[in-house]
């Protein structure tokens, strides 16, 4: 179910009637507030977080073969990350945003180069399937790329 369908169904749960049947009351009480960000998203047995997506299908539904990487390691390999690592750069300086935002624009362009050369079609920073099959790893790869 996509973030549309979601606010058009609680919309119709929460339209005001006359005398909204019981059913509806409970619905509506049962309902837990969940960061959409947050939130797993259900579709063919995988679990994921939306957030997690780096490049690739991101609709929990469309995915058939997706691969996961260790993000943080791919960011510290970058040549960005040394340079802020390296001459202590405030990260929340003008000069460290900048950094980090092409850090992750070069690890995010790798990893789709090594998604279309393997033939995933996705990758992520996390993401398992309910029935414990693995998903491949390609940290190597994409930081090969850098």
């Amino acid at each position: 179910m996509n973030l549309l369908n979601l606010i058009c169904s609680l919309s119709v749960l929460l339209a005001p009637a006359s005398a909204p049947a019981p059913a509806a009351h409970e619905a509506i009480a049962h309902v837990a507030p969940v960061s959409v960000q947050d939130a797993a998203v259900p579709g063919r047995d995988w679990i994921l977080k939306s957030g997690d997506n780096i490049c690739g299908l991101k609709e929990a539904s469309q995915i058939s073969s997706p691969a996961v990487v260790d993000w943080q390691a791919l960011l510290d390999a970058t040549p960005e990350m040394k340079k802020l690592r390296d001459q202590k750069i405030d990260a929340n300086s003008p000069e460290g945003i900048q950094l980090t935002n092409d850090a992750t624009n070069r690890v995010t362009q790798a990893c789709e180069t090594i998604r279309a050369q393997q033939g995933h079609c996705s990758i992520w920073k996390t993401i398992r399937h309910k029935d414990g099959r693995a998903v491949s790893d390609v940290t190597d790869l994409v930081k090969a790329q850098l």
